[in-house]
């Protein structure tokens, strides 16, 4: 069916052009009409349509109707649908093959797609790929990858998906034009358009959780797929996971990748033996990021990566951003093959090893002098990049960068682990078992907790928050011995073992959120397979309980609204928020439309048993989301349940319109605080800045704030110093996504600080 340039010109509302893209899916009638009458007809509909937008003062839609139009606009649509289906009459004759399909019942209005899962749409027969390619829109605006497995298109989006937003893909099918001319031209295929809903994020507890030893309860391993054939695994910033894995052995007819921005990855020349891949903790392989490459691993910040380049007889030192472009190329080069990844110093150094002495190297490949020092051992840098620990031929030391020098460690020290506050942790064999050392300085590195006689310990990991160690215990020998994983709190104490003790667990290694540890484990066919283990953290605050309470009485509130429930709706409210919704300041039910769905986008704690939390509300038309509006609602313990108390709500947002905010966190951070600003796009990272996302005071001053962007997660933080009180947060119109198109109207959010 060919698209109406004209009728497209005419309805340029995202809003209405909604409609009319679900008027070009429907199938309509083919009446049996005289090709005169159609031209007559569609003149008549035309002059009727523009008689009706041309009213000076155009309603809404969702506010008439029981369908969400205005009656006039009713009358012109179902008009519309009647040239549409002459146009399929007319266009639409029988040809030489049926149309292809798209098989979109496994996506379409799905409400829980996973952030980090590529969207497949698998096609019922051939049709042109790369016209199917160039297609492609997605919005919220993403930058995407897409390949062909087979007949199903797969859509990758270059970061994880923001949570609890809806996601339209639109693709114009093309069939294969037949071998042999037909008598009839090919069918012209209907777009094809899939909605979704990302699952959401589970809310911030008000009182951040403590991974100290008696506060984690292990929830269940999962094996990760076909993961004996992955090594060198690590975490990158967003919770994904970077692998090293066997290339694939070529096939003459292996699909391509096509990337939808100008920088994508060429396909390395000759065969690679391994190559380096982003994929999600479900075992699923996102990206080739690094054709060739092998031992990655990634920055503490800047979202970048180092690999190894095997080529011939040597091999190069690569950096790469989580896209998988080349940041820096060859920044360093070994004549032999490597045995480890490089180690990170800070965001701009590496260190490795080049016939087992020691090198360290800046991005542009430029050496840094260092002593000569053979390595022989584990080496691992703290995270501010200024202190390194390694074992040498002459025993373990740490390292100072800034002044080269080093300090020697007790004999025997292994198992570096740095944690986020600086400290180093190390282990050291005995005959009986182990000895597990702390310190912040090498210097003052104390013993702290000793194992059993028969056990020994391997494999440290600190905690994100740095209150704890997670190892590896073996005890035991041949068919009697045993690996478990125990959590020892920094400080030695409470020892507890984490999972089962009949199972063999190594190399573990906290998420970034905590909410996942990741594992190897001997498989059933003798290799080594990738598991993750489920942790919970932390035993619920008090005020962390009161919050859940708070968000239960909201949650009652607002399903009865989406359900129409007036009086429901009102028994959640007490007399000062009832007044307020007389008055006004929003609305209890959405008027001629449908209230969708609602989640909390923020939750902050604003006195003794008092919250504020932000609710986004979306609106929708034929079941359809078309916009939304956020309430800001305080929300007070009163005789023993939780009541709405005030409300406040901002205008009415449409959809489609540029980049939005999907949540906004505030995070105490000693006397300072973070405010993390999630968005719904990729951002053009240059309309990121203190000018464009900004803190005011109550006076509506702005505050000196620092702002760093971290693209993969669409994510702006702001570093800011509050006193006690309440302040906004105000991102303007400034900001851009990476189609340029700018926030549609300024977002601003108050902020409670000291409550």
């Amino acid at each position: 069916m060919m698209d109406d340039p004209e009728l497209r010109e005419l309805f340029s509302d995202p809003a209405d052009r909604e409609v009319i893209d679900l008027l070009y899916t429907s199938r309509p009638a083919a009446p049996p009409l005289d090709p005169h009458f159609r031209s007559y007809l569609r003149a008549k509909l035309m002059a009727q349509a523009r008689e009706t937008l041309a009213a000076p003062t155009r309603r809404r839609w969702f506010q008439l109707g029981p369908l969400g139009m205005a009656p006039a606009m009713a009358a012109v649509a179902a008009g519309f649908i009647i040239v549409l289906g002459v146009e399929a009459y007319l266009h639409v004759q029988p040809a030489a093959s049926p149309p292809v399909a798209a098989d979109i019942h496994a996506i379409d209005q799905k409400r829980d797609v996973a952030t980090a899962e590529p969207i497949q749409i698998p096609f019922s027969g051939p049709v042109d790929k790369t016209a199917v390619e160039e297609s492609i829109v997605m919005q919220p605006a993403t930058s995407f990858t897409k390949h062909w497995d087979g007949q199903t298109l797969v859509i990758t989006p270059a970061h994880p998906l923001a949570p609890s937003t809806t996601y339209k893909v639109t693709l114009q099918p093309k069939a294969v034009p037949p071998s042999q001319p037909a008598a009839t031209a090919p069918p012209v295929q209907r777009p094809v358009v899939v909605h979704f809903l990302t699952a959401p994020a589970p809310v911030p507890p008000v009182v951040p959780p403590s991974f100290k030893s008696g506060s984690i309860t292990y929830g269940y391993d999962n094996r990760i797929p076909d993961s004996s054939r992955l090594s060198n695994p690590t975490w990158t910033p967003d919770g994904q996971l970077l692998v090293t894995r066997p290339a694939d052995p070529p096939s003459p007819a292996a699909s391509t990748s096509a990337s939808a921005g100008p920088t994508a990855t060429p396909a390395a020349t000759g065969s690679a033996s391994t190559n380096v891949w982003l994929m999600s903790t479900q075992g699923t392989l996102i990206r080739n990021l690094a054709p060739g490459g092998s031992y990655p691993s990634v920055a503490p910040s800047g979202g970048l990566f180092a690999d190894w380049s095997e080529i011939s007889d040597h091999a190069t030192l690569e950096v790469r951003d989580l896209q998988g472009n080349v940041q820096a190329a060859a920044v360093a080069t070994i004549s032999s093959r490597p045995d480890r990844a490089a180690v990170w110093l800070g965001p701009s150094r590496l260190a490795y090893l080049s016939e087992g002495l020691l090198k360290v190297v800046d991005l542009h490949g430029t050496l840094i002098a260092t002593p000569a020092i053979k390595v022989t051992g584990a080496m691992s840098a703290s995270r501010a990049g200024l202190q390194l620990a390694m074992v040498t031929d002459a025993g373990p030391v740490v390292m100072d960068l800034s002044t080269m020098n080093t300090t020697v460690l007790p004999a025997g020290a292994t198992g570096f682990s740095w944690s986020p506050n600086g400290q180093l942790a190390f282990s050291i064999g005995r005959v009986a078992g182990s000895d597990l050392y702390t310190g912040v300085d090498p210097k003052s590195a104390r013993k702290v907790a000793g194992s059993a006689a028969g056990e020994t310990w391997s494999d440290l990991n600190w905690s994100p928050d740095s209150a704890s160690i997670l190892l590896a215990s073996h005890s035991g020998s041949g068919a009697d011995s045993h690996v478990r994983l125990l959590l020892v709190n920094a400080d030695g104490s409470a020892p507890t073992g984490f999972g089962s003790n009949q199972r063999d667990y190594a190399n573990p290694l906290w998420s970034p959120r905590g909410d996942l540890v990741l594992f190897s484990r001997p498989d059933e066919a003798g290799g080594i397979s990738l598991w993750t283990a489920k942790a919970t953290v932390g035993q619920p605050s008090a005020a962390d309980n009161a919050e859940s309470q708070a968000l239960a009485e909201v949650d009652k509130f607002m399903q009865a609204r989406i359900k129409g429930d007036l009086s429901g709706a009102q028994a959640e409210l007490d007399a000062a928020a009832q007044q307020a919704y007389k008055n006004g300041a929003s609305s209890l039910l959405s008027p001629g439309a449908q209230f969708a769905r609602y989640y909390p986008v923020s939750v902050q704690l604003a006195g003794p048993n008092k919250f504020l939390i932000g609710a986004r509300l979306f609106i929708a038309r034929n079941n359809v989301e078309t916009s939304f509006f956020e309430e800001q609602l305080t929300v007070v313990l009163q005789d023993q349940r939780y009541l709405m108390d005030a409300v406040t709500a901002t205008p009415t947002v449409p959809l489609g319109h540029g980049p939005n905010v999907v949540s906004v966190e505030v995070r105490q951070n000693g006397s300072t605080q973070q405010i993390l600003v999630r968005f719904d796009s990729d951002l053009k990272p240059e309309t990121v800045s203190a000018d464009t996302i900004l803190v005011k005071d109550n006076q509506g001053s702005p505050v000196k704030t620092r702002v760093s962007f971290d693209p993969d997660g669409h994510l702006v933080t702001l570093d800011v110093k509050l006193k006690t009180g309440t302040y906004s947060m105000v991102v303007t119109t400034g900001v851009a996504d990476i189609n340029g198109t700018q926030v549609a109207q300024a977002y601003t959010t108050p902020l409670v600080i000291g409550g």
